[in-house]
């Protein structure tokens, strides 16, 4: 049995004009590299630690735009922890423990923050696998 022909492209489609409304791709397309977009609900806390943290995220290329809720997430729980801590109070252990995290995980510090190119500092690699099958 023979395949049929592939289906056209829908900006193909877009330009004969024969694109049907449910079939038109319902894609958010993002700039691979670009800065993470400052959200309008971030509070006053949350702010200033996206003001201080932002350049170290963003020059680490650990967090792009499409990870700017995920950004201003952990910016609002490490203002509320700041905010605890400036009136004197201890802020939950669970937030101290998902602010880490969090934190870990956009390379602000942490293991992954320390990295510096991957490769040992003799010119070796760190794998103890990388000889396999290589005698």
């Amino acid at each position: 049995m023979k395949r049929g022909p592939k289906p056209d492209l829908p900006t193909e489609r877009i330009a004969r004009g024969t694109l049907s409304r449910s079939a038109a791709p319902s894609v958010n397309l993002y700039e691979p590299n670009a800065m993470p977009a400052q959200p309008d609900w971030l509070t006053a806390e949350g702010e200033e630690v996206w003001m201080d943290d932002i350049g170290r995220v963003t020059a680490s290329r650990m967090a792009t735009e499409k990870d700017s809720t995920q950004f201003a997430n952990y910016c609002n729980l490490q203002g509320a922890i700041n905010k605890a801590w400036r009136q004197g109070e201890c802020p939950p252990v669970a937030a101290l423990t998902e602010a880490r995290r969090m934190a870990e995980q956009f390379g602000i510090f942490g293991a992954k923050s320390r990295l510096q190119g991957g490769a040992a500092e003799d010119g070796k690699s760190k794998n103890p696998f990388s000889r396999n099958g290589h005698r």
